[in-house]
């Protein structure tokens, strides 16, 4: 079996600072392999809080996309929780190097990351890496301020990709297609503004959808913009567009993939 349970689908400085959406970032259930993805601020709260619970000391690893305080704020609580204060090692850390790196303003702290056995720097076109039943491995770099990468999942019962913040480019199209993702998900935080921003909008949403063909796409991370003009909504409008199933999160939600 295959879960998704979105902690928290808010993006953007705003929605994160006001916590209209949360800001938990995903736990990704794969064939008894446990882990969860971007815990920004609030992830550790929002764990607990799931019905049942994510109960971090059954974490297999902690996987960043980027350092972005919005996708990492609660990584060193969660690693703490994950390996029971320190007194019980366990688990896998997966992040880009500048997440880690001590000279690059990093935000693992380097007491918690001793607690971590494992450790993968995630690069561009990364992996394989193995996590229980799971099977990782990194997209190409990504444009956004820092380094920033797209992760693959694979387990025998599904594979889900998973696409962060980043401008719209035509490279993100075929890397995600060569992976025939059974499920999508996309940081979808803005709509349809002028602004200049390494982000994706509700546009480019559809024309990765039309490009990559997952059997399932779900946008998630939104901001302000997106949340005005419901999500909900906008998934229904790409699904008629493209003929590809099309849902948006929300907080609390568990999707089960197969």
């Amino acid at each position: 079996m295959v879960r998704l349970r979105f902690l928290g689908t808010g993006g953007a400085r705003w929605v994160v600072a006001k916590q209209i959406r949360s800001s938990g970032g995903f736990w990704l259930q794969a064939d008894g392999t446990n882990i969860h993805v971007d815990p920004g601020p609030g992830a550790l709260v929002r764990a607990w809080a799931q019905v049942p619970p994510c109960d971090p000391a059954s974490l297999d690893a902690i996987v960043l996309s980027h350092k972005h305080l919005d996708h990492s704020g609660d990584v060193n609580a969660m690693i703490e929780a994950m390996c029971q204060g320190g007194w019980r090692p366990r688990g896998a850390l997966c992040a880009p190097l500048d997440a880690l790196d001590e000279t690059m303003q990093p935000v693992v702290l380097p007491y918690a990351r001793r607690f971590v056995p494992r450790e993968w720097i995630v690069a561009a076109n990364g992996g394989p890496f193995a996590v229980g039943a799971v099977e990782l491995r990194a997209s190409l770099r990504l444009e956004h301020p820092v380094e920033a990468y797209g992760l693959h999942f694979r387990s025998a019962s599904a594979a889900v990709s998973y696409l962060p913040c980043t401008r719209y480019f035509d490279g993100i199209v075929a890397d995600y297609r060569a992976h025939a993702p059974d499920v999508l998900v996309m940081n979808v935080l803005r709509y349809r503004d002028s602004m200049d921003v390494d982000h994706l909008t509700y546009d480019d949403a559809r024309t990765l959808i039309e490009g990559i063909r997952p059997g399932v796409a779900i946008m998630s991370h939104f901001g302000t913009r997106m949340l005005e003009r419901d999500p909900k909504r906008l998934a229904y409008e790409l699904e008629d567009a493209t003929g590809i199933k099309t849902l948006a999160a929300y907080d609390g939600w568990a999707y089960d993939v197969a």
